[in-house]
């Protein structure tokens, strides 16, 4: 458990630093396991508890952040006047600022039916060899089999001059497969995350050994049977995966408050977006995208951002309007609004910044089969093995992994290494049905300098694109 007592106590340390205009002390702890099979012998196992807190100081000229892993009252002293010497030092061309928010006084947790801390390395190391077992027993030659299990369970305090008080726990589990098939002389490679925020039963109910069995028998018959794609305009149907992989990376990226504002330019890329956006069309009205914090047990899940702001839904397109912008207290600030509780860190030793949380497109009015029925001629991109996109978040190719033609209606043979290319507006623009099944991935969201790796989940439902170029 985390001594509250210590962080006030901090608190008060940092407080006492020149007046600041917000300060803000994190603690956190964190035990975690990580696991791994690699071609049916375990190939790693490792143990760890990680705790330490991290001060925050807002002055006029600049802000200052400064952690380390200790945790005392001594630490915290030291904290608090290196953040306020690194806030006194910034030569901001605008004064900083921060949106007023309400202070909370609050507790949160994800509650686990099977707790992770119950179910022992013998268990995961089984768990992992099982599946290992069932892939070797399908037809297919499978030359690459890693599998990997990591499980955490961080407790956090947080408090601010506000006077926001916030103690959470999050448990966090995530399985990592890698599977390369081989058959006639090629090879395809299947690179799938599965993760979630609660116990072991959510480890149960994907079902890996099913999924990933089938994953190893897609893979051969995309060797085997597929035929690449003739140059052309087609109807594309996008699977979850791809839908997914869209709204985040041209959707979620693109629209993050820093990336707009140029804190990112150095770091992580810029935005074609501009503050003076919203409202802009940016796709057809079947183009909503959402990002929800809130949907329980995602793998982007959190009550409260790092800032000590409630996480609710953003919807950053909707119906193909530019719509919201994510934003901490900093951007918000200086954009003219609230926060909508979009600041994240990978844990105590960084800096809160414009996070992703679950970014997914909204369900339409369509079922599964209305999408496919008015195809004459086209493609489903069921899953993607590559993506690129450039650092305006506005030219991407995404290259399939699992696809199949689409002839009359109805689905045809598979399709090899399907590509598409094209804009973010020709993307969104192009959607013209969207299904009503939303289905979500876990995956992991890389930003900043240092980078940071933040779980998220992506995700939505088919969509249909008209008229697109493929390859």
């Amino acid at each position: 458990m985390i001594d509250e007592d210590l962080v006030e106590s901090v608190l008060d340390a940092a407080m006492s630093q020149g007046r600041p205009l917000l300060a803000e002390v994190r603690a956190e702890a964190t035990e975690s396991r990580n696991v791994a099979v690699k071609s049916g012998v375990a190939n790693s196992i490792v143990s760890s508890t990680d705790a330490g807190m991290n001060v925050r100081i807002v002055l006029p000229t600049g802000i200052g952040f400064a952690s380390s892993n200790g945790m005392s009252k001594a630490v915290g002293v030291e904290l608090s006047k290196r953040a306020y010497m690194l806030a006194k030092n910034v030569r901001l061309k605008h004064p900083a600022e921060m949106s007023q928010e309400q202070p909370v006084r609050t507790s949160w947790e994800v509650r686990q039916d099977k707790a992770l801390a119950d179910i022992t390395i013998e268990d995961q190391v089984d768990f992992l060899k099982g599946i290992d077992a069932t892939v070797t027993k399908t037809k297919a030659k499978v030359e690459g089999r890693y599998f990997e299990i990591r499980t955490s369970e961080t407790r956090g305090s947080f408090a601010n001059s506000d006077g926001s008080r916030i103690s959470s726990y999050l448990p966090r589990v995530r399985v990592d497969s890698s599977l390369v098939v081989t058959s006639k002389g090629e090879s395809e490679q299947s690179m799938r995350e599965f993760g979630g925020t609660g116990g072991w039963e959510l480890v149960e109910s994907w079902n890996l050994e099913k999924a990933l069995a089938d994953e190893v028998r897609m893979l051969k018959t995309i060797i085997d049977k597929g035929k690449m794609v003739k140059p052309g305009k087609y109807d594309l149907v996008c699977g979850p995966e791809v839908a997914g992989i869209a709204a985040h990376e041209s959707c979620g990226h693109p629209m993050e408050a820093d990336r707009i504002l140029g804190r990112e330019m150095s770091q992580a890329g810029k935005s074609f977006v501009t503050p003076e956006m919203i409202n802009f069309r940016v796709g057809s009205e079947y183009a909503t995208v959402v990002d929800d914090p809130t949907i329980p047990g995602s793998y982007g899940y959190y009550a409260y951002d790092q800032e000590g702001v409630r996480a609710r839904p953003r919807y950053l397109y909707k119906e193909g309007l530019m719509n919201e912008f994510l934003t901490n207290r900093e951007t918000a600030a200086t954009l003219g609004g609230q926060s909508n509780a979009s600041s994240r860190s990978e844990n105590y030793l960084r800096e809160p910044i414009v996070r992703m949380a679950n970014t997914h497109v909204a369900a339409g009015d369509f079922e599964d089969d209305e999408i496919f029925g008015s195809v004459k001629d086209g493609v489903l991109m069921h899953s993607f093995t590559e993506w690129n996109i450039d650092d305006k978040r506005y030219n991407q190719k995404y290259v399939s992994r699992e696809a199949y033609f689409i002839e009359d209606g109805e689905l045809g043979g598979p399709a090899k290494r399907c590509a598409l290319e094209i804009t973010t507006p020709g993307f969104w623009g192009a959607v013209d049905a969207v299904s009503k099944h939303v289905k979500h991935n876990a995956a992991e969201c890389g930003k900043g300098d240092p980078a940071q790796s933040m779980a998220v989940f992506t995700g939505g439902p088919m969509m249909r694109l008209r008229g697109v170029a493929l390859k």
